[in-house]
């Protein structure tokens, strides 16, 4: 038997991501060095450092609890990795634990002998089943509730149903996408067509699907990461995005490869001057300017015009980990050094910082007016600032890591809602600093989030293989289709249906207003 660091280090990382730390997997792909490891690295099963976890915990509980005699001491102490161990034997363990002592000593103790298909954040799950709910923070205090004045838009032709009808009915029916051939992290609906939508996955491609038709191409169309003299055994695509125009796609990977393609496929720009990976990437709204963010803590404005880097900026002592603009000119940056940074387009020092989060800033996102910027932690809190006041509300209620934040799409409104690793959502006044709700129907953490156009949606999507469809207005559990693995990313486009990137290389598409 041959045990090697790389393989090691290649079942962490296969972990890490995923579990949904993908942060934290390209930091550790990044130092560990596997993906310049001889040869390429081999597709493992998902979840297969838990089940070599979990056979080892098994194997070293047997040999514990072994007798000289061959039986088992019946132990009803749980076993876990950390801790020393210390036996509860019953008087009559050794008859009852007899005839099969490996399972009984195993099941006994409260750990599965099989493992989910997914990899997970324990070896012992609950197996009570959480009940979908949404649980309103103050139901006597009726300035607490939600009071979000959603005008119909383009869905008047689609009233609203019943309330009897809207409670978490399931959407059995879905258009399936399976051209790609790894997990797939991202997805996102084109501005200027709301049935051309792109997609990111883990093999070296991001694809342009175009769903007008009843029937769309089986593959999409490919762009390719994992071709020419720069490309690598491994190439993860780690963003996509569009310019506001829907005109351009920009598509970067871990290798730091940063390319823009037309709204049909075609190469336009292959920007590539730095080797470091690339995290996350956003357009100015005039389209003239990208924004990209690196994990060894620098941030690049590239001039779309030229195909030059504009400006090359050291904007985090670690990783930066999200990016967003204000305007055409001004943007903030956050990364895992607990600071927020604001800058302006031509200068090489910060116009403003923010600081007092206590961990990882994973996301930032600036109000549709302009008036705040809110952030999402891992220390558990979700913060509002403005350019003027500074820190404005410190909003605490999650009990894990803040994944994301998203803003009601409406400039008159200051209404959040916040995606937590504690399996729930949470929707706040900004203004106030007060939540309205808290939106709890997923059992595992919640990554994803999307408003619909209109604001009177909100999309979810969880480790739990479920997106749920929220009413914004009330708060209840509108809709819910189950996926057949992890909800890495939701996205709403423009006139009511869903795309949902998931873990087993599919992409799903459903309308939740007519299914």
């Amino acid at each position: 038997m041959v045990l090697k660091s790389d393989d090691v280090n290649y079942l962490i990382y296969r972990y890490l991501k995923e579990s949904g730390f993908l942060h934290s997997s390209y930091i550790f792909q990044f130092e560990s060095q596997i993906c310049k490891s001889d040869g390429e690295m081999p597709n493992v099963e998902p979840g297969s450092l838990i089940r070599v976890l979990q056979k080892g915990l098994q194997y070293m509980d047997v040999e514990t609890h072994l007798n000289e005699d061959g039986t088992a001491r019946l132990c009803t102490a749980p076993f876990s990795l950390v801790g020393k161990h210390v036996c509860s034997v019953q008087p009559d363990s050794r008859a009852a634990a007899k005839a099969s002592p490996s399972k009984s000593s195993a099941t006994q103790r409260g750990y599965p002998l099989e493992t989910s298909s997914h990899g997970g954040h324990t070896l012992v799950h609950d197996t009570k089943e959480k009940q979908a709910a949404v649980r309103s923070v103050a139901d006597d205090d009726d300035s607490m509730q939600m009071d979000i004045d959603v005008p119909d838009t383009e869905k008047e032709s689609r009233p609203m149903e019943a309330k009897s009808k809207r409670r978490g009915q399931t959407i059995d029916s879905a258009q399936v996408l399976q051209g790609h051939s790894a997990s797939v992290y991202s997805c996102a609906w084109s501005p200027g067509s709301a049935s051309v939508l792109a997609t990111g996955a883990g093999d070296g491609t991001a694809r342009i699907w175009d769903l007008s038709g009843k029937s769309p191409e089986r593959d999409g169309i490919v762009l390719r990461h994992d071709t020419g003299a720069e490309a690598e055994s491994q190439v993860d695509i780690t963003s996509i995005v569009w310019n506001e125009q829907g005109t351009l796609l920009a598509t970067a990977s871990f290798n730091g490869q940063l390319r823009v393609w037309s709204s049909t496929g075609e190469p336009k720009q292959a920007l590539r001057q730095r080797r470091a990976p690339i995290i996350a990437m956003r357009w100015n709204r005039k389209g003239s300017c990208l924004l990209s963010a690196y994990l060894d803590g620098y941030i690049a404005l590239w001039d779309m015009q030229t195909g030059q880097m504009r400006h090359e900026l050291r904007a985090h002592s670690g990783c930066v980990l999200d990016v967003d603009w204000l305007d055409n000119t001004t943007f903030a940056s956050c990364g895992n050094d607990k600071a927020i940074r604001v800058w302006r387009d031509g200068e090489t020092q910060p116009i403003r910082t923010f600081s007092g989060h206590k961990s990882d800033i994973n996301a930032i996102k600036w109000h549709p007016g302009g008036k705040y910027l809110a952030s999402a932690s891992d220390d558990g809190s979700v913060k509002i600032w403005s350019l003027a006041d500074s820190l404005v509300h410190d909003l605490i209620g999650h009990s894990q890591q803040v994944f994301m934040v998203k803003w009601l799409p409406r400039a008159e409104k200051a209404v959040l809602a916040s995606a937590s690793f504690d399996s729930t959502i949470r929707v706040w006044d900004a203004q106030s600093g007060s939540c309205l709700r808290v939106l709890d129907a997923h059992s595992k953490a919640v990554d994803s989030l999307s408003f619909s156009s209109d604001g009177r949606y909100l999309a979810s999507g969880s480790f739990d293989r479920k997106v749920c469809i929220w009413s914004v207005k009330d708060g209840l559990l509108f809709k819910s289709y189950v996926a057949d693995d992890a909800v890495h990313d939701v996205q709403w486009a423009s006139k009511g249906r869903v795309a949902a990137a998931i873990a087993n290389s599919q992409v799903v598409v459903f309308d939740p207003l007519s299914a």
